[in-house]
């Protein structure tokens, strides 16, 4: 019986190592393995990021109330805008980043929503250019899908015309040149197809405009983007 327990005492010894040393292993194992699925996880939201920057351009459309005093008294008009969008992007990390754009915003009576018919046919046109500072979070371990939202500020210039009051042969078209601020959210999907809802503060907003004659609304709308 002596040297059954010596044998079992330098059996448990001999092993005690041996399993320690399996244990180790597993533990350094999964150690590497978390390691490593940090480390892919990192470098896709790498490769994801410089996959976000690049050009861009898209279009959309849009609304904006037109207040106005001609001849034929005060009126207000709400015509569909047609909007174009391009330029070029630049992220600083997978959720914030720096756009360069330029913008045109194309509007005339003839598509518009109003309770009576227009007195008269006009046309309505925005070019700005800017920058923009968009913030998003990311949807999936991807990221590749963002929601967030964006900001921006820029100059622009707005040119409204009719065959009535403010006719161009009269020169008494409105022409106006100042800052235009914009905001918005944006879905980012697969990082190359963004979705804008959003508005602009032109400068003929009737907080920037000191026209009693004519003034605009905020000018709303929903643009499309496609990321080259």
């Amino acid at each position: 019986m002596r040297f059954l327990g010596l044998l079992v005492y330098f059996g448990v010894v001999w092993l005690t190592p041996s399993l320690q040393a399996q244990t180790d292993s597993k533990k350094f194992l999964k150690s590497l393995q978390k390691e490593a699925r940090l480390y892919e996880r990192l470098q896709n939201k790498q490769k994801q990021r410089m996959a976000k920057d690049g050009g861009f351009f898209g279009m959309g459309f849009g609304m904006i109330g037109i207040k106005k005093d001609s001849k034929q008294g005060k009126s207000q008009t709400f015509p569909i805008v047609l909007s174009f969008k391009g330029g070029y992007q630049s992220y600083f990390s997978s959720f914030i980043g720096l756009k360069v754009f330029a913008a045109l915003d194309l509007a005339t009576s003839v598509a518009n929503w109003d309770f009576n018919k227009p007195p008269s046919n006009s046309f309505f046109g925005v070019a700005s250019a800017g920058l923009e500072i968009p913030i998003e979070f990311s949807l999936t371990p991807s990221y590749q899908h963002f929601l967030g939202f964006y900001a921006g500020v820029g100059g622009g210039a707005v040119i409204y015309m009719d065959n009535d009051q403010f006719q161009m042969r009269n020169k008494q078209e409105i022409k106006t040149f100042g800052v235009i601020i914009q905001a918005g959210a944006a879905l980012t999907l697969f990082s190359k197809h963004r979705i804008e809802v959003g508005f602009k503060i032109l400068p003929t907003n009737k907080t920037l405009l000191a026209s009693k004659r004519f003034e605009t609304s905020q000018m709303f709308n929903v643009v499309y983007l496609y990321k080259f």
